[in-house]
């Protein structure tokens, strides 16, 4: 790393108008004269650099089998592999898109999978439940979404599948309470503003009120001006989906189980004990607490719930299998 920072210092950004160089002893007669570039400037002529400058020199390792005592640079080299093999363009799979999302690896209970208090579950999971993954750990590989929590996607076995596995979306046993795009930036404000004074279950559902609540509290305007700010950030990250559905198509939204009842005990992977910690409860004291209606707040003041985004990507290769 330090040759190579040394090479594009003395290959490139010595040469740039305005060089201050790292010591006074380096700099030019007049550098604060020169022309100044933005960042932009200098990223669009350091990308030109790479191709016409760096990658034109000759490197010892690339040789090419017909002319073995002629190094090549890597312009040449790649311009005589793409003359044999070809080049494709390969668009990123829906599987490339999952595996790309943060990673957990745990068990699949008879509840489902918890993550950060939430809990998700569907039909799919039900000849997996206590059962070992084939991985060594015997853990299940599950991805989330941290700017559309609402459900998950598990790595499944498939033998009949080409790849020997399939990703099934799960989604949280509340999506239907929630109906606003959220991210986990809002999870994290409700979970320090809702204190936990109940078994696991019903924990979760307050906090999945509560969010509700502050999601339809800030769509008509009100709130403070912490919660607006939280709620505008899941209105873009929502949006953002919405047009990520667009391009890649949409799929319909999987149908959750019953979630069953919980005793009010711990299970071995909840994240935190039951303790209060001080926060505040479910309802603030300067709100006013959700109304008998299903919609809550949000039609009170005659605004329509927000909908929820359905989201999926576009798969090349289950295309391929349908053509």
């Amino acid at each position: 790393m330090e040759r190579t920072f040394s090479s594009v210092n003395t290959l490139f950004v010595q040469h740039v108008a305005a060089y201050t160089a790292s010591h006074t002893g380096e700099r030019g007669k007049d550098a604060e004269g020169e022309a100044v570039w933005t960042l932009a400037q200098l990223a669009e002529m350091f990308q030109e650099w790479i191709i016409c400058g760096w990658q034109e020199r000759e490197h010892d390792g690339l040789r090419h089998p017909m002319m073995p005592r002629c190094a090549l640079s890597p312009n040449e080299m790649w311009a005589a592999l793409v003359a044999v093999c070809g080049y494709v363009p390969v668009p990123l799979g829906r599987e490339d898109h999952i595996e790309l999302m943060p990673l957990k690896r745990q068990k699949i209970n008879d509840y489902g999978i918890r993550i950060d208090y939430r809990t998700y579950d569907h039909k799919v999971l039900n000849p997996y439940r206590g059962e070992r993954s084939p991985a060594a750990d015997g853990l299940w590989e599950i991805h989330y979404n941290p700017h559309a929590p609402s459900q998950v996607w598990v790595r499944l076995p498939k033998p009949d599948q080409p790849r020997g596995y399939v990703w099934e979306a799960v989604p949280w046993i509340h999506h239907t309470l929630v109906s606003a795009p959220f991210t986990d930036f809002t999870w994290q404000h409700i979970k320090r503003t809702v204190a936990r004074r109940t078994y696991r279950a019903q924990h979760e559902h307050d906090l999945a009120l509560a969010l509700r609540e502050l999601l339809e509290r800030a769509a008509a305007g009100h709130g403070t001006r912490r919660e607006k700010a939280v709620a505008a950030r899941a209105r873009v990250a929502g949006t953002g989906d919405e047009l990520w559905g667009i391009l890649y198509g949409q799929q319909p939204e999987a149908e959750a189980d019953e979630p069953g009842e919980d005793v009010f005990n711990d299970s071995e992977d909840d994240e935190e004990p039951l303790v209060d910690d001080g926060a505040l409860s479910i309802w603030p004291t300067e709100h006013t607490p959700l109304s008998d209606s299903p919609t809550g707040a949000a039609q009170e003041a005659d605004v329509p719930a927000p909908r929820r985004p359905q989201v999926t990507v576009y798969d090349p290769f289950e295309e391929s299998l349908r053509w």
